[in-house]
């Protein structure tokens, strides 16, 4: 009997339990593995039309990485302009003649018809030159010698990272996507016909390795986004200087770019950089204007609207989109124009800028803002995000012009590793509400609680923009590094982010020149033109004053 009671309180038997049990989910994990595997080989085969008797017949590998980008390597992206539909939807013509589903793909597959590697495209071409050049083996690795391009005739491909600063207003975004004009099909057009990109390679972005470090809604601004790819060095064989070949292509592809697009500069990266994962955090900035501080009673008074024309909660149940579409229809142009004249002359006082900076505090560390994105609940993992430092700037007044007066803006700016779909503008709300005392702490706080579902509206987009990218990480791990690859000179540092105690390198002074110059008074102007921020504070205090903020009890009711 105390053997029985020794053995089983054993460590050595207790830790074999567990082992056991391990296995045990080990096993099992695998028997679900080797059931799914199954069920996708006699998927592959129905749809292949082919019979599936045996049941321990050879299984087709299904690499899906593999597949996809065979498919898309005959035929352009959708959304790039090397695509024909996007060339007759957005009236851009290209080069006469280039069919950009042929290339490299074409001499591929007739590798892949002979039984060669046709993974790279190089060996491909050089295969098929020789092929054409003899008939024989040995006449063939002749004239393949004798074809090989020179030293004198190459022109090399590096990694390469640049700084990009855009107007978002006429595109639908950065990322790109079918048939819409998107800020990375601009960028690639852009690169194309400056020489960087080839023939063979427009219009499929994974050839290029493209990534960018973030990824901007449409409307939205950049002061600073960063993208990297493998760029042809156009000026290797006239240049010998690497730091002045790079200035010239910024140059070349600035000429072959919008007014609304500038490459800031470009710097030689490491071969493994990416731009979306080395990227250690990003700043955004939001110009609030100062008459969103006003309260809602001076909001209707400025619209001459009575509170019993306010929509109550029995009467109309709005959306924060719903109620900003409405807003055209319920308001005219005469009285838009009255209140604008009214809300102009606000400014903000010192007490609503600290009740601002404390509403920004609330959303510092580490939060659940699922209420501050779409379709992404408290229970998904995505919806926690850390946020480093959200705090306001200085007021600035931005000069009229001869029928506008001067405007009062408030910069806002945030630093976190990454945000979700419209989480900085909802939380622009928010704070902005804090602020004027919409909406209280304690309400902010349950908002980012777990158990909280709650209608938060969303500030325009017209005030957002990225004003920095951070690459700490990196730049200390290839100082690290140095000199185990010989201190190569040509691979800089990113620093690409202003220093109070160094002299600001000529990269960061064009970001302030573009934000300055281009980015902050076509805000100003836009808002004189649009009124976005008018009409969002008109459904704010009027159309949604009812909903706002208001706890959502069934989980599915999702903006």
């Amino acid at each position: 009997m105390a053997d029985d009671i020794n053995s089983n309180n054993d460590p050595a038997n207790d830790g074999n339990k567990k082992k056991g049990s391990k296995q045990k989910k080990a096993s099992k994990w695998q028997a679900m593995k080797k059931k799914k595997k199954e069920q996708k080989r006699k998927k592959y085969a129905a749809a292949n039309g082919e019979t599936d008797t045996a049941t321990n017949a050879k299984k087709p590998k299904l690499n899906m990485w593999n597949k996809k980008y065979d498919e898309g390597s005959v035929t352009p992206h959708e959304g790039s302009f090397a695509h024909p539909e996007m060339q007759k939807l957005f009236d851009r013509k290209i080069d006469a003649g280039d069919d950009f589903s042929k290339g490299e793909t074409d001499v591929k597959s007739n590798t892949q018809n002979k039984g060669e590697n046709s993974t790279e495209s190089s060996e491909a071409d050089t295969a098929v030159s020789a092929t054409d050049a003899a008939p024989t083996a040995e006449a063939s690795a002749t004239s393949t010698d004798a074809a090989a391009p020179t030293d004198t005739d190459k022109v090399p491909k590096r990694k390469l990272a640049f700084l990009v600063s855009f107007l978002g207003s006429n595109y639908s975004g950065f990322q790109i996507n079918s048939l819409t004009k998107s800020l990375h099909a601009e960028i690639e057009l852009g690169l194309y016909r400056a020489g960087l990109i080839s023939k063979s390679n427009f219009g499929h972005p994974n050839k290029y390795s493209w990534s960018n470090s973030a990824r901007t809604d449409k409307g939205v601004h950049a002061a600073a986004q960063v993208c990297s790819f493998k760029g042809e060095m156009i000026f290797h064989h006239e240049i010998d200087d690497f730091s002045k070949q790079l200035d010239a292509m910024r140059e070349k592809v600035n000429k072959c770019l919008p007014d609304d697009v500038r490459i800031l500069d470009f710097e030689r990266v490491t071969r493994t950089f990416c731009a979306r994962t080395s990227r250690d955090k990003v700043r955004y900035q939001y110009m609030v204007p100062s008459f969103l501080f006003c309260s809602p009673d001076e909001t209707r008074k400025a619209f001459a609207v009575n509170d019993a024309d306010s929509a109550s909660p029995s009467d109309k149940k709005l959306t924060p989109m719903e109620a900003s579409r409405l807003v055209q229809d319920d308001v005219s142009p005469d009285v838009l124009k009255a209140a604008r004249a009214e809300l102009l002359k606000y400014r903000v006082s010192p007490e609503t800028l600290q009740q601002l900076r404390d509403g920004l505090q609330l959303f510092e560390g580490t939060h659940s803002f699922h209420n501050y994105t779409r379709r992404i609940g408290a229970d998904n993992a995505s919806a926690t995000r850390y946020i480093l430092k959200f705090a306001p700037l200085e007021p600035v007044l931005v000069p009229g012009s001869d029928d506008q007066p001067e405007t009062q803006w408030v910069p806002v700016q945030v630093t976190g590793q990454s945000f979700l779909l419209n989480q900085i503008r909802k939380m622009i709300s928010a704070a902005v509400d804090h602020a004027r005392g919409v909406v209280s702490s304690d309400l902010v706080t349950q908002s980012m609680s777990k158990d909280c579902r709650m209608k938060v509206n969303v500030a325009p987009a017209q005030g957002l923009f990225l004003d920095r990218s951070f690459f700490e990480l990196y730049n200390k791990h290839k100082v690290k590094n140095a000199p185990k690859h010989g201190n190569q000179p040509e691979l800089e540092m990113l620093d690409w982010v202003e220093e109070d105690e160094n002299e600001m390198p000529a990269a960061v002074k064009r970001i302030e020149e573009f934000k300055n110059q281009k980015i902050i008074p076509h805000i100003v102007r836009e808002e004189a033109l649009e009124g976005n921020f008018i009409k969002y504070l008109y459904a704010q205090d009027v159309l949604y004053a009812q909903e706002i903020y208001s706890l959502i009890e069934d989980d599915n009711d999702k903006e």
